[in-house]
């Protein structure tokens, strides 16, 4: 099993779940139990954010999986996958956007490090 195609595979999914429930949001809002400013704004925005972040952790998976595979990889990998659903997560469950959640900044600052450490990988297979 192939844990970085796996990881990727699922970034590729919760992309596509955040967009369906932007969807969902905006569809509700014109039913009878009209969905919230409030939560329109935090399904796109959970989605915005996604969209930030995902394309570039695909794209850097996929290409460091055929050209540099490894235990780092994976782990970074995972570390990129979890923070991100858990990112999804804490913005959608807040009160409010502005609402400070330990999750979003979990989610957050797993994003970064493993940014920072799929750049790292690269770098160092380039020289």
């Amino acid at each position: 099993m192939n844990i970085v195609l796996l990881c990727t595979g699922f970034l590729v999914i919760l992309y596509a779940a955040l967009s369906v429930n932007v969807s969902r949001v905006r569809r509700q809002g014109r039913g009878s139990s009209r969905a919230t400013e409030t939560q329109l704004t935090q399904a796109v925005r959970a989605h915005g954010n996604a969209a930030e972040y995902i394309p570039l952790l695909v794209v850097l998976l996929l290409y460091l999986n055929a050209a540099a595979p490894g235990t780092w990889l994976a782990a970074l990998a995972v570390l990129a996958t979890l923070s991100r659903v858990v990112h999804a997560a804490a913005m959608l469950i807040a009160t409010t956007l502005d609402q400070r959640h330990r999750l979003r900044f979990i989610g957050a600052l797993g994003t970064y490090l493993a940014l920072f450490g799929l750049g790292g990988v690269l770098l160092h297979h380039a020289l």
